[in-house]
């Protein structure tokens, strides 16, 4: 039940170029609409024409300002559930239904409770990510990376692993190509303290992708 805080913990988000994967997907689309007219006037037969339209290439940057949500951690002994903070910047291109992007940023897992000088750690990840379209509003993305520097009550760390999966569905389509996005990802990491840092989160936004 814990993961119920993360409803009102929602962050925003902001994608430029093509940043929702699955608005270049290929599809089908009706060219024209032909009618069979009789001497009488009346369409007794209707036929779509329809063509199909290829992927194309595309780009596109998101930026989450931040992405929130909730984290179990465990450190030195000491489990935990924190508020989880993760501002991020990805860059990504791809084709069609797929894309693929780096993403750095910051993962925050701040210690909500009176007793604040325990648990939680700041890290600095870098990740590659590999996105796929599954449908026309739904994509699917998982990402492997590493963390080159990690700091919790002092204790600095230069190596971490990282890994992280989550989907975007578009709510709705505004005007043109814009699309407003729900997203949410979970993730997992490992902090080579000198007691490890272990934490697993689930974080989510809602933006404007353009």
């Amino acid at each position: 039940m814990r993961w119920l805080v993360l409803l009102p913990l929602m962050g925003c988000a902001i994608g430029g170029g093509s940043a929702y994967v699955g608005q270049w997907r290929p599809h089908d689309e009706v060219e024209f609409e032909a009618c069979l007219v009789d001497d009488a006037g009346n369409c007794t037969d209707r036929k779509e024409v329809v063509q199909h339209v290829p992927g194309r290439r595309f780009w596109g940057a998101i930026v989450s300002f931040p992405a929130m949500g909730v984290a179990q951690t465990s450190h030195a002994g000491l489990d935990q559930t924190v508020m989880r903070v993760a501002p991020t910047l990805e860059l990504l291109r791809g084709t069609g239904r797929w894309a693929y992007g780096l993403r750095s940023g910051l993962i925050i897992d701040a210690v909500v409770g009176m007793d604040k000088t325990q648990g939680g750690a700041t890290v600095l990840p870098l990740e590659a990510i590999g996105r796929m379209s599954v449908i026309d509003r739904l994509s699917l993305y998982g990402g492997i990376g590493f963390a080159p520097f990690a700091q919790s009550q002092g204790e600095r760390a230069f190596s971490g692993e990282h890994v992280l999966a989550g989907l975007q569905y578009a709510l709705s389509k505004t005007h043109s190509e814009n699309f407003i996005i729900l997203s949410l990802e979970a993730d997992t990491m490992f902090i080579q303290f000198d007691d490890p840092y272990r934490s697993s989160g689930l974080t989510g936004s809602i933006g404007l992708f353009f």
